[in-house]
């Protein structure tokens, strides 16, 4: 079953902008962002398997199982215009959703954006995360800064969340990157200047430049990795701004909303 926003595709003067969350988050963390979004940016929030509105679902932790999800979710709305961004995880998740709807639908999104996710061709993989020791596992947690410690110390919480957090952590370490054309899209890429995994090397992010023959745009934020909490309203600032840019809307009646290159 596809859960979506209730409403329908988006009109002919509607952008859809789907938006995917980090490792271990959900729909929720995006739960501010419309309110604060122009009338002609249409917010889709894709919801991942073990929380939220899909608390009771297993977690995933393989790609085509998780992309076939996604594409269920998102196929009424691929009728009109349409954008990806995800932070962290979601940014990856979100790449590989843009080649999976091009590849079964024939179309690629009219814009990307990228945040706090190292360039595919620059990942590593890493598998252990399904069965390493618990102790290793939210030591690597606490490196991100992306739980507060009294939810770590939490026992009941830790065995509702670990089973998912650490699905998405295998996601991403299984991941194995493909040569394929780049898309056709402007992509915006964001960076936090703290992020320590990421910030250490100008490629991580830069190389993102490699993944599509559209518009380029690269923004660095001075925070560490999860600065699309605590840089809220910068992120949908640069967003709603990169949109605009790779943009024209008209409101008159009949005129659709139209992709210009940079």
């Amino acid at each position: 079953m596809a859960y979506c926003a209730p409403r329908s595709a988006a009109s002919a003067n509607e952008l859809t902008l789907f938006c995917l969350p980090y490792a271990g988050g959900s729909a929720a963390v995006y739960r501010e962002w419309q309110q604060r979004l122009p009338a002609w940016i249409k917010l889709v929030p894709l919801h991942m398997p073990g929380r939220g509105v899909r608390h009771a679902m297993r977690a995933l932790h393989a790609w085509p199982a998780l992309l076939d999800l996604l594409l269920a979710d998102a196929a009424p709305y691929l009728g009109g215009p349409f954008a990806i961004f995800g932070h962290s995880m979601g940014a990856l998740i979100g790449f590989e959703f843009a080649h999976a709807i091009r590849e079964r639908h024939g179309v690629d999104p009219a814009w990307l954006g990228v945040s706090a996710c190292k360039a595919p061709g620059r990942r590593q993989r890493e598998l252990h995360w399904l069965n390493c020791p618990e102790s290793e596992f939210l030591d690597e947690v606490r490196s991100l800064n992306g739980m507060p410690e009294e939810l770590l110390a939490n026992r009941e919480f830790m065995d509702l969340v670990l089973p998912f957090l650490r699905a998405d952590f295998h996601l991403c370490g299984s991941y194995a990157y493909r040569q394929r054309p780049p898309l056709d899209c402007p992509m915006l890429v964001l960076g936090g200047t703290q992020d320590r995994e990421i910030a250490r090397e100008p490629d991580n992010l830069a190389a993102w430049s490699r993944e599509t023959r559209g518009a380029f745009e690269q923004h660095a934020i001075d925070a560490d990795h999860f600065f699309i909490n605590t840089h809220r309203d910068a992120v949908i600032g640069l967003v709603i701004s990169s949109l605009a840019r790779a943009f024209q809307f008209s409101g008159q009646s009949g005129n659709a909303l139209a992709c210009s290159r940079v």
